[in-house]
């Protein structure tokens, strides 16, 4: 069962690039001092460790983190970083749609969310896996409970309409990690 965070918000039509609301260059500052922080606390762990958060590799994101795994867990580097205990995965962001929040190369650290009790948080970045392959998007109310609005955070994509039944796996976005 599908569930949103507001129940007469899914009336609400997808907002146009005037309503976007992307981070401050000031927040995405602070962001980028603090991911050089962190970046001494990450650890990548010997080949064929099963520990830490696996990366899964971009040409493997459709369908990589539903019960139709596409990919072995084992072949997948991993990672050990303290802050995201709670990621089930990492996955390489591709393409300029979510900048200036997230770049090409950038890594997501990801929690999967249980298809049988969706709860979106509006406005939050997920990564979805639907029938055109996985996207990295900030979700929105749809113009009714069976749709959702995908919006990017480049302005050059305008948002559209996701039927929900497109959706086989949610995973939120918990974090970032940017080379520099």
């Amino acid at each position: 069962m599908l569930k949103t965070s507001t129940s007469s918000a899914h009336e609400a039509p997808c907002p146009d690039e005037k309503e976007r609301k992307t981070p401050k260059n000031g927040e995405k500052q602070r962001k980028s001092e603090k991911n050089r922080e962190y970046s001494s606390r990450i650890h990548k762990l010997p080949e064929g460790s099963i520990e830490g958060i696996p990366l899964i590799p971009t040409s493997a994101m459709a369908g990589a983190f539903t019960s139709d795994i596409s990919f072995m867990e084992y072949e997948c580097e991993h990672y050990i970083i303290p802050d995201f205990k709670g990621a089930d995965f990492l996955i390489r962001v591709k393409g300029d749609s979510m900048q200036p929040t997230y770049y090409s190369g950038d890594l997501v650290a990801c929690q999967k969310i249980p298809m049988n009790d969706i709860f979106f948080q509006w406005n939050k970045t997920y990564v979805l896996d639907t029938n055109q392959g996985a996207i990295i998007k900030r979700v929105l109310p749809g113009k009714d409970n069976d749709h959702i609005c995908i919006v990017s955070d480049n302005e050059k994509y305008p948002p559209f309409e996701l039927e929900k039944s497109y959706l086989h796996a949610i995973a939120l976005v918990r974090g970032i990690i940017r080379l520099e």
